[in-house]
């Protein structure tokens, strides 16, 4: 619902800006790092995959037992509590020992899964109507710039200090955060339910997972919807996970400059995603902006699926641009359609459901990439069976449009 006035959104929205950077870039360590952290440990290149798939899994369990948290603490106590707990797991990562990087990926993956509910519980409160899909998309936008912070930072910091200091300056930051954004805490969560008595039955009921799974099911627009995100989401979660590894190991690139590349892939998502949320908002049809980005994304990883040695450097850079715009830059727009479409009686449910997907996607994506290549296939061929993911979206797609349009 939405109250106050108009400016009451500006401090909330920097806040899940904030946060959703935070947890972005403790989320990109493993992907930043992989060529040296898989090498610390005794672990082959391609099992940053099953780093990114844990990291993942953390997320859709925090997403599962979190609403009970979310009505009892508010949206930005859940945040900062998540947060916490990715500080606590970057600490983890930076032990080198096998049992230790993978507990520390299950708690930063945990830290994830309060953005996705209690910043889409926030924005949906706050932000105006006239401009939702936009401030939804500049949310969206702190997944990339996540992903700068840990491009720029996390090669050159290992490399300089080693990964130990560098992954325990990425927890300090996360940490700054946290206290950062406490004094919108009492504002933001002024409704929680203080009197919520919380016990182990509601973290365990399977309401916790079947609900949200119905209520997205019940409608074939919200349907379709989600699957389309799924789709997007296993080529996102590829090239987010695989793209440093790749430059490394196959283009032949420096751990430094690879970082740089994912930096820049990343900035020009953190431009493209409230673009694409302006585009929205100015054609009023976000399925068709959906289309133009199955496309882009398709074609880019189709591209990138080719890439040698031999082909020059810019091409290579030019690519990545194109991923930033394509691949990358269509969550916020998902997100928004999702939830114009949702009932208002169920909206967190119907949310909490579209964003289990999409997670699940990013669990099951790196997953078979990894499984794939470890099988004997080339980066190559497992980025074209990416492609093919990533345009089976154009099928829901096409039968959500007119769904989505007499919604008004």
């Amino acid at each position: 619902m939405q109250t106050g006035r108009d400016e009451d959104w500006v401090g909330p929205l920097l806040a899940m800006l904030a946060v959703q950077t935070a947890v972005s870039f403790l989320s990109r360590i493993a992907p930043t790092l992989a060529p040296t952290l898989a090498s610390r440990i005794g672990w082959p290149v391609e099992s940053v995959g099953y780093l990114s798939s844990m990291i993942t899994g953390g997320s859709v369990v925090a997403l599962l037992l979190g609403m009970p948290l979310l009505r009892r603490l508010g949206s930005m106590r859940n945040l900062q509590v998540g947060l916490a707990l990715g500080v606590l797991g970057a600490l983890l990562s930076a032990v080198p020992e096998s049992i230790a990087l993978v507990v520390g990926s299950l708690l930063i993956g945990l830290s994830i899964g309060p953005p996705s509910s209690a910043g889409m519980d926030v924005l949906q409160r706050f932000a105006p109507l006239r401009h939702r899909n936009l401030l939804f998309s500049v949310k969206q936008a702190g997944v990339p710039l996540g992903g700068v912070i840990a491009g720029l930072l996390m090669p050159w910091a290992s490399q300089t200090f080693g990964i130990g200091v560098a992954v325990t300056i990425a927890a300090a930051l996360g940490a700054l955060t946290l206290f950062a954004v406490q004094p919108l805490r009492a504002r933001v969560d002024a409704a929680r339910e203080t009197t919520l008595q919380l016990n182990w039955r509601m973290f365990l009921s399977p309401n916790n997972l079947r609900q949200p799974i119905a209520v997205l099911v019940a409608m074939p627009a919200l349907r379709r919807m989600g699957l389309a995100g799924g789709c997007l989401g296993a080529g996102q979660s590829v090239w987010f996970a695989f793209l440093v590894t790749y430059l490394v190991v196959e283009l032949h690139w420096t751990l430094t400059a690879a970082g740089a590349l994912f930096a820049l892939m990343q900035l020009v998502s953190a431009l493209g995603r409230p673009l694409a949320g302006f585009i929205s908002d100015r054609l009023g049809d976000g399925p068709r902006v959906l289309r133009w980005a199955v496309i882009g994304s398709g074609l880019t990883t189709l591209a990138l699926a080719f890439c040698t040695p031999a082909w020059p450097t810019w091409s290579v850079v030019a690519l990545a641009v194109l991923a930033g715009l394509t691949v990358a830059s269509w969550n916020g727009v998902q997100f928004a359609e999702v939830a114009r479409l949702a009932p208002p009686e169920t909206l967190n449910e119907t949310m909490t459901g579209a964003t289990l997907l999409l997670l699940l996607a990013y669990v099951v994506g790196p997953a078979i990439f990894s499984l794939v290549v470890a099988a004997g296939a080339s980066f190559g061929a497992a980025f074209g069976f990416t492609a093919l993911v990533t345009f089976s979206a154009l099928w829901p797609l096409s039968r959500v449009k007119d769904d989505t349009l007499t919604r008004t």
